[in-house]
């Protein structure tokens, strides 16, 4: 396993949450979801890690304030290259070893006879599902992620990323051996810039939107 980290300085007046989610480009019609978070206030400094640690899970899925998200109930450990099998033992959905699968890939077979939410995810929580798998199909995930950050002024773990960002998002590239990559939020003129620090990637939108935005939002979710 690798140890990554993403450090965030908020140098805005306002508090932000750091969202990392995952992409999977090879796994098609899967839901992404908010996996690692950390809310910082003000003119504060905070940081998320993670190891590269793959699992497997089931999930239920929620909606509330105009936003879904998933709650894992139950998940196990998995390795790139197994398969997995979603049964009904004791009055409940389980995920039973279904031996090996490809090489780069994470295998789940719904043989539940009834719906089931599947998914996968790292490091203790689930990063993407694919909702409702009729009984007797197989979801395949690709397991290539690449990796995202954002600012987000209101998301809980597992909810789905339907483009609430209010800025991002940036990929977080690590190349040449490196581990840990480091973020910065300001406010420059009428500008909310976030960056990666001495990188020279950067999004940039007008603040006074960004402050309608997040009121809209609220609305939405009323």
């Amino acid at each position: 396993m690798i140890t990554y980290s993403v450090n965030f300085e908020n140098q805005t007046p306002d508090t932000w949450t750091l969202c990392v989610y995952q992409l999977l480009p090879d796994t098609m019609n899967v839901d992404v979801v908010a996996w690692k978070l950390v809310k910082v206030p003000a003119n504060s400094i905070s940081s998320i890690k993670w190891e590269t640690a793959d699992l497997v899970c089931i999930a239920d899925y929620k909606h509330t304030g105009g936003k879904g998200y998933f709650m894992p109930y139950q998940y196990m450990r998995s390795y790139l290259g197994e398969k997995w099998n979603c049964v009904v033992k004791d009055g409940i959905k389980q995920l039973e070893d279904g031996g090996k699968g490809p090489e780069g890939q994470l295998l789940l077979f719904n043989n539940a006879l009834q719906l089931a939410n599947l998914g996968i995810g790292m490091d203790h929580d689930i990063t993407a599902v694919k909702r409702n798998v009729y009984s007797g199909t197989m979801v395949q995930f690709v397991v290539k992620p690449k990796y995202y950050v954002a600012l987000f002024d209101d998301i809980r773990k597992g909810q789905i990323i339907r483009g609430d960002q209010i800025n991002g998002p940036l990929e977080v590239n690590f190349q040449n051996g490196q581990y840990e990559k480091s973020y910065v939020a300001r406010i420059e003129g009428s500008t909310f810039i976030f960056e990666e620090s001495g990188a020279g990637f950067k999004a940039e939108v007008p603040y006074e939107q960004v402050l309608e935005r997040i009121k809209e939002l609220e609305r939405e979710g009323e």
